[in-house]
């Protein structure tokens, strides 16, 4: 048939755009209602789909949630990825990434949703939810080791304490930012660490 090679493209883009707008649509309501109180309707309204729809693409409440905490790591590590692609000592990027990381929260609505549905545990996600916060530790104590090589964090510097000292300041920027105003100060507050940050870590002569 004349053209038929062109619907299954359509028909799978029509797809893709829908599984996002309810990706969208759910952080959105994670990201206001606690995950035990979203309902599926509200999901669905949300995303600017019926319910039927929405099964479509995902079988229950909990399968959303996982994709939508997945969509956010998802971005979290782009955008850690491409700042330690960049030029600079270790400490640098360090204090870049978990900048370029503060932007995305106070701009991202799929990473708030993420962020919120992390935050809830006791959940049937807190299993899917705990495993980000142990990698973001685990990636800052390789910066911290690779800061140690290239001589822009202090030797003595203990790796395991000072990457939870991190995360520890982005997690704390995190909650008072979000109760503040929605995370609109995130970017400002991490900057704010950034001094605090080198004179903890950097020998003294940085």
């Amino acid at each position: 048939m004349p053209g038929s090679g062109r619907r299954k493209p359509l028909k799978q883009q029509r797809a893709i755009e829908t599984r996002n707008a309810i990706i969208l649509g759910a952080a959105a309501v994670f990201s206001r209602v606690p995950y035990a109180e979203a309902r599926l309707k509200d999901l669905a309204s949300e995303s600017g789909i019926s319910e039927g729809a929405l099964y479509f693409h995902f079988a229950s409440k909990r399968d959303i949630a996982f994709e939508v905490v997945a969509v956010q790591q998802e971005r979290m590590h782009g955008a850690l990825t491409e700042v330690l692609s960049r030029g600079g000592n270790a400490l640098d990027k360090m204090l870049s990434a978990y900048a370029a990381l503060a932007d995305l929260v106070a701009s991202d609505v799929v990473v708030q949703g993420g962020i919120y549905l992390q935050n809830q545990p006791g959940t049937e996600l807190a299993d899917a939810t705990n495993e980000p916060y142990l990698e973001w530790v685990r990636l800052a104590r390789i910066l911290v080791l690779e800061g140690v090589e290239d001589g822009s964090v202090r030797p003595d510097v203990d790796a395991d304490g000072a990457a939870e000292f991190l995360n520890a300041l982005f997690i704390g920027a995190q909650v008072l930012s979000n109760h503040a105003d929605s995370w609109a100060s995130m970017p400002v507050r991490m900057r704010s660490f950034e001094p605090l940050v080198r004179i903890a870590l950097a020998p003294a002569s940085s």
